[in-house]
């Protein structure tokens, strides 16, 4: 019976229930939206990492990683064929990519400007490292004299799609080398250290440059992100003189920096929107008792007891919360559908290209969101019944409709 006249309540004044359920689905809808958006920023940062630049992490030699050498090839691995296979077979691991690096000039025959390369396996690289966002042409692939290059380095040195690059480097014996390439790539990943030095070829013809058949790491692609600390204590223990690098480490700025800084800026306005919200779902809440004191009143007049009419009122603001809680839910995943292929945002400190952030709702966030407005809204109704029942009954029937 309760329930019929908690519905007969709600559809009655139908301006106080709208008003009621308004200010909960907004309120859980911007508490979802807000932990949504800056979820998905942190993921797309930790993406573009992953799939650009480092994979999930790298194996070197260890105390290898961070530490000035003056010949830095004699720490790097020899004949890593073994280790590699040894990693590939893991169940945790997806792909694995030899790599070595180095510094050389490249020439266009007529301007020298100095970069950072990679020698990579491009045919088995070009399905992971998917966010590398060709402006022009493509990636590596089975290009044998192919060569990939940062948009700032390609404006630096002048060349497009096609034209020829000569690549001078020093050998690990001490002698001037060169290699012949052709632009087949011009990539942007956003980054500006990586776009205006880096640049990729065949590993084969970086071992050539360099004088070498020695690889300075091998980078880690897993089949999932949780599985980095399996793989790392099993490389630490297993092969002692090798050492398992995480991603937060090799890109401690973007990766681990980066997601501490949003997720610390996250929380707070988490807190502030909270407060916000807590407070404009009480006070809608409050109100829509506190303007029912003389028809609380008529009822304690015909008998009806104080715990009857908490019940009651109690019944409506849960379901008020309810219906609020899911409009705010579906709102949300309304704009997340509409805006599937994210939401555009400005460059980030650092970075010179838009990012397009999408929601990351996830479960943990909806219930949090669904439960403030439910929690918010249900002890503001008891709260106010329990003030007004203060009341005498002669001064409830006297407040005004």
């Amino acid at each position: 019976m309760l329930y019929k006249f908690a519905m007969r309540n709600i559809w009655r004044n139908q301006r106080r229930s709208f008003v009621a359920i308004g200010s909960i689905a907004v309120g859980v809808f911007g508490l979802l939206f807000l932990q949504g958006f800056f979820s998905g920023l942190i993921a797309l940062h930790k993406e573009n990492s992953i799939h650009s630049r480092f994979g999930h992490g790298q194996i070197m030699t260890r105390g290898y990683w961070g530490q000035p050498f003056e010949k830095p090839w004699e720490r790097w691995i020899d004949d890593p064929e073994d280790l590699i296979n040894e990693l590939r077979a893991r169940e945790e691991v997806a792909q694995i990519f030899p790599r070595v690096q180095f510094f050389a000039m490249l020439s266009n025959g007529s301007l020298n400007v100095a970069g950072r390369g990679q020698g990579v396996v491009g045919a088995s690289e070009e399905g992971f490292f998917d966010k590398m966002n060709f402006v022009s042409g493509h990636a590596l692939g089975q290009e044998e004299d192919g060569l990939v290059m940062g948009v700032g380095l390609a404006r630096a040195l002048g060349v497009k799609i096609g034209d020829p690059v000569t690549v001078l480097g020093q050998t690990v014996h001490g002698t001037i080398n060169a290699v012949d390439t052709r632009v087949v790539g011009i990539f942007h990943v956003g980054m500006k250290e990586a776009d205006d030095s880096l640049f990729q070829l065949q590993l084969p013809k970086a071992q050539i440059l360099l004088g070498t058949n020695k690889i300075e790491s091998i980078t880690v692609a897993l089949k999932d992100e949780s599985l980095w600390p399996v793989f790392a204590e099993h490389v630490n223990r297993d092969f002692p003189e090798y050492e398992a690098i995480s991603l937060y480490v090799l890109d401690q700025v973007w990766a681990e920096n980066g997601e501490l800084f949003l997720t610390a800026l996250l929380n707070i306005f988490r807190l502030v929107f909270v407060g916000m919200i807590m407070l404009a779902i009480y006070n809608s809440a409050s109100n829509t008792v506190l303007e029912r004191k003389r028809e609380l009143g008529m009822l304690r007049a015909h008998g009806e007891a104080p715990q009857e009419l908490i019940q009651l009122l109690l019944i409506e603001s849960i379901m008020l919360a309810f219906l609020g809680a899911f409009i705010g839910v579906v709102s949300t995943y309304v704009i997340a559908f509409f805006a599937a292929n994210g939401i555009p945002m400005p460059p980030t400190p650092g970075t010179n290209r838009e990012l397009p952030v999408r929601l990351d709702l996830r479960w943990s966030y909806l219930l949090t969101a669904s439960c403030l407005g439910l929690v918010t809204a249900t002890a503001a109704s008891f709260l106010s019944t329990l003030q007004v029942l203060k009341l005498s009954v002669v001064k409830a029937l006297r407040s005004p409709v």
